[in-house]
């Protein structure tokens, strides 16, 4: 009686803990959404790393008063070339690569490519033995991966892949091992802290643009400035805490295929907010990504891979992050 009211226990923790993650992950698409409308307001008077600058700026100063607030602990000395390094890759160089590489290649084709992260990560989680997802889950996957390019065949996108679109591609694959690459942190760190600790990591790499983003925000329209420091508040603080959320309570391929959302909210924004009523190929694709998410949330890993998402892990992860905050 004791063994099956201890296995009722496990799995109803591990149901909340799924809730919890799909629940994140549902935030993290809206938010970073929500960017692409940004960011096309902010470039009209920023270059694009002035861009990645005050982004960065205003998240750090929402977080660092959070962090005020609650008295959050610093991170360990061992830790902190793991998180300066991720705030290079995950923050820094992806947005700086990501606005190269979009000022060049089709706004249609860039989405495209960037939402071939979630295809990476799960590349990196098997290579890693963090997961071992089933044929049906990469299945799944990929035909989210369709949808999301017959919305940017049905927006006017070019599917090429010439040297600038190869540092979109590089952007995708630095996105996945920033999602990657934060999940052994979780264990020792909450999701508010990673987010916290990785954008002042990703300031200090970006201070050269510093002198001309400031200048310029001084000068220039305010609709413009206030649309990059959004960048900074929601896609950002907000959006990069809630992701780190459900990379702790998800194995990546669910996680990560939430990702596929992206392009399909940008289409419903651009249809609602900008007037841009959708083709009939773009909406065949958003039915298809929302098809292969659901899918991919039903179906199961294959048994032998560790993953962050199980109880008795999410459970210890959530106490290390409680004595982290709390220690001196």
């Amino acid at each position: 009686m004791i063994e099956i009211e201890e296995r009722r226990s496990a799995a109803g923790a591990e149901a909340r803990a799924r809730r919890r993650g799909l629940a994140a992950a549902s935030i993290t698409v809206v938010c970073w959404a929500s960017a692409f409308v940004a960011i096309r307001v902010a470039v009209r008077s920023f270059a694009p790393e002035e861009v990645a600058w005050l982004r960065f700026f205003s998240a750090a100063v929402v977080l660092g008063v959070v962090a005020l607030f609650t008295r959050m602990a610093f991170p360990r000395a061992r830790d902190l070339p793991a998180l300066a390094g991720l705030g290079l890759v995950g923050h820094a160089l992806y947005n700086l690569a990501l606005a190269w590489g979009q000022a060049r290649v089709p706004a249609a084709s860039a989405s495209f490519i960037i939402s071939a992260a979630p295809i990476w990560m799960v590349v990196l989680a098997t290579a890693l033995r963090q997961e071992r997802p089933s044929a049906a889950r990469v299945l799944a996957m990929l035909v989210s991966l369709a949808g999301v390019a017959l919305i940017a065949v049905g927006r006017g996108g070019r599917l090429v892949l010439d040297p600038p679109a190869l540092v979109v591609v590089a952007a995708s694959v630095m996105q996945a091992a920033y999602s990657m690459g934060q999940r052994p942190l979780l264990s020792r760190y909450s999701a508010l802290q990673i987010s916290t600790f990785t954008v002042f990591a990703a300031l200090i790499w970006l201070t050269p643009f510093a002198p001309a983003a400031i200048g310029h925000l001084l000068v220039r329209p305010w609709s413009h400035g206030a649309a990059a420091l959004f960048l900074g508040v929601v896609p950002t603080a907000v959006g990069y805490s809630t992701w780190a959320i459900a990379m702790r309570h998800l194995a990546p391929s669910a996680a990560g295929s939430f990702l596929y959302l992206v392009p399909a909210i940008v289409l419903a924004l651009a249809w609602t907010v900008l007037g841009e009523l959708p083709s009939g190929l773009a909406v065949l694709g958003g039915v298809l990504v929302v098809v292969g998410v659901v899918a991919v949330q039903r179906l199961r890993d294959l048994p032998g891979r560790s993953s962050l998402r199980t109880a008795p892990d999410a459970a210890l992860a959530e106490d290390h992050a409680a004595r982290a905050e709390t220690s001196p």
